[in-house]
This record gives C-alpha cells, sequence and structure tokens, in this order.
C-alpha cells in the first residue's frame, strides 16, 4: 500500500470524510490532495479489499494491521 493510501485511510479510520481528508492533506503539503483523487484511492482500496463502505475498509485495514 502507498504511502498516501495509508495517510487516507488512517484519516477516514478517524472519522474524517472525503472532503475533509483533502483539507488535511493540503493542509499538510501532501500531495496528491484532491477530492476527485482521494474518492479514486478510496474505490481502488475498497474494490482491493472487499469494503462496502469507507469505515468497513478502515475496520478491514485495522485488522490486517494496515493501520
Amino acid at each position: 500500500m502507498e504511502k498516501i493510501d495509508l495517510k487516507i485511510v488512517q484519516l477516514l479510520a478517524k472519522g474524517y470524510k472525503q472532503n475533509e481528508v483533502s483539507k488535511e492533506l493540503k493542509n499538510k503539503g501532501v500531495v496528491p490532495n484532491s477530492i476527485s483523487i482521494i474518492e479514486k484511492r478510496i474505490n481502488k482500496l475498497k474494490k482491493k479489499f472487499n469494503a462496502k463502505t469507507n469505515f468497513h475498509l478502515a475496520v478491514l485495514l485495522t485488522k490486517e494491521e494496515f493501520i
């Protein structure tokens, strides 16, 4: 998993919404940080891990000790 994907999922696990993830990444100078890129990365991860929601993805990755 790429570093940016890990950061996105960590923020989702903390309860951030996609637009809040984008703002947080922008504030920290992390790129890419656009909402569309974040959505695409989340969807790709959800497909890879068979997650139905963002929360489900965070739970699965926590269980797998990615987070």
